[in-house]
């Protein structure tokens, strides 16, 4: 185990949240390292589970499987190996086209993507770098093809998962056996040079 603070074992995270962690595991399969972590905290893991239902797993404005594909770039800009791996493959699961996501990184030419799609994955990929470089023309662009309902969601996303990489990375948390074997099979250490060493 490499997380820096350990994870709350199955038997041992919180009674109240029980309900939460039902839906968590059906969705998923499993609950994430990450919540097991925050479990050392409750009250914080409840709003995280909460924002996180409102942003990305509840229905939204936007497909959901496009939200994870922003949340995947967003976390792979700003360097967060452990929510890259959960991200592409939850964009994978939400039916994010294998073209799509074997292009991702070539998205502003990539004939897979539409100009609303490029739009979008630029507006992430410059918050993810540096907020303010969203200048006006980035956001323009954006302006052209979605609605500022959806402009809230895809800005919720970037921020929600700016939150999540910097408490997954800093503390090291581990990666489910599940995900790492989809980025095995996917590839995606020989593809983008992902690197889970600090969460294995």
């Amino acid at each position: 185990m490499t997380s820096r603070v350990a994870p709350i074992s199955d038997p041992n995270l919180p009674a109240d949240l029980a309900p939460d962690f039902d839906i968590i595991r059906k969705s998923n399969g499993y609950i994430p390292f990450s919540y097991k972590v925050l479990a050392h905290r409750p009250n914080i893991l409840k709003a995280l589970m909460d924002l996180s239902k409102a942003v990305i797993r509840d229905e939204g404005t936007i497909d959901r499987g496009f939200r994870f594909l922003i949340a995947y770039v967003s976390s792979r800009t700003r360097g967060c190996q452990y929510c890259q791996a959960h991200n592409v493959k939850s964009a994978d699961r939400w039916g994010v086209s294998p073209e799509q996501l074997n292009s991702i990184w070539e998205y502003e030419t990539s004939k897979y993507f539409s100009s609303a799609e490029r739009a979008a994955l630029a507006f992430a990929q410059a918050s993810a770098t540096v907020p303010n470089y969203v200048d006006d023309i980035i956001f323009t662009e954006v302006k052209k093809f979605w609605s500022d309902a959806q402009i809230v969601e895809i800005t919720a996303v970037i921020s929600l998962f700016g939150w999540m990489n910097c408490f997954n990375d800093v503390l090291h948390v581990d990666l489910d056996v599940e995900t790492l074997e989809w980025c095995e099979d996917f590839g995606l250490k020989d593809k983008t040079g992902w690197d889970p060493a600090d969460h294995i």
